[in-house]
């Protein structure tokens, strides 16, 4: 069964249109009123909605999040001008904004679709099941998000942070407990970081023990504030094997250049800074030099 999006759009010429550019991408599309909108969804076939920007579309895009936290919501804008009068997206996980080409539609509701489905593994992973997809791939998509995220950024100076995350010691660790609670141990880890990051942050893995984590919509004062939470909570986990985590913090304010390349690379020099200072501890980056030209990297 092909995916289906959910489109909470009052007007049929742009049902027409967006159907016209999703279902030759492979997603099925159920046109809603958006009042009924929340009451409509399936989150066992709904893995993207579509919201467009009218007089009480936050309050749509509230509902659908509250009806399924997991869902990536999009916020449509018909031109740049509409888009700037609301900067917080409405709410939303992503926006699209006008002229729209069929490409630029199905791209972003294939991101907003995945971005669902990893949600979804991670809180299944919470749950003790097993994700069903690599965190290679996870990690692929996280730079496609990214990337996304940049552009939005640029354009209206939204700032993004990006957390790496370790176990202190984590090679002791691994030598004290076997492959199998080390799994458990890595999957409650997840959990745990999924129980403090908001519905629209991402974290994914990104080798061995440690985990990258991007959020959207914060600046550097705010990424470090979820850094030192996220340290406070494993360390004040119940459990038989108590461990620490360290987190180096890399933030860009929305202006100049950023590449996931230069964001990791300075998150990991603030991690490397927490554990050479004892682990435990969250470190933020030093700000970036300025350059001219943005980059996936």
């Amino acid at each position: 069964m092909a995916a289906r999006i959910l489109v909470a759009v009052d007007s049929k010429p742009v049902v027409s249109a967006l159907r016209r550019d999703l279902e030759p991408a492979g997603f099925g599309m159920d046109p809603v009123l958006p009042a009924e909108a929340a009451a409509r969804l399936d989150p066992t076939r709904h893995v993207a909605a579509v919201v467009r920007a009218a007089p009480g579309a936050d309050l749509v895009v509230a509902a659908l999040k509250r009806a399924d936290p997991h869902l990536a919501v999009l916020a449509l804008f018909f031109d740049e001008e509409e888009a700037e009068a609301h900067p917080g997206g409405l709410g939303a996980d992503g926006v699209l904004v006008g002229p729209l080409t069929a490409p630029q539609v199905a791209g972003t509701c294939a991101l907003a679709a995945r971005l669902t489905v990893a949600q979804r593994q991670l809180r299944a992973a919470e749950r003790g099941k097993p994700p069903t997809s690599s965190g290679l791939q996870d990690l692929a998509f996280l730079k496609r998000l990214l990337f996304v995220e940049v552009k939005r950024s640029r354009r209206y100076g939204i700032p993004i942070s990006l957390c790496l995350l370790s176990v202190d010691r984590w090679a002791e660790v691994a030598e004290l407990i076997g492959p199998h609670a080390r799994a458990a141990l890595l999957g409650e880890l997840a959990g745990l970081v999924g129980s403090v990051v908001r519905d629209i942050d991402l974290a994914v893995p990104f080798s061995d023990e440690r985990l990258v984590i991007l959020l959207p919509h914060t600046d550097a004062p705010g990424g470090l504030q979820v850094a030192r939470r996220l340290c406070g909570r494993v360390r004040e986990r119940a459990s038989t094997f108590p461990i620490t985590v360290s987190v180096g913090v890399a933030s860009h304010g929305g202006h100049g250049t950023v590449s996931f390349g230069s964001l990791v690379k300075r998150a990991g020099e603030a991690l490397s800074a927490a554990r050479a200072a004892g682990g435990d501890r969250a470190e933020a980056a030093d700000p970036p030099k300025p350059r001219n030209r943005i980059s996936i990297g």
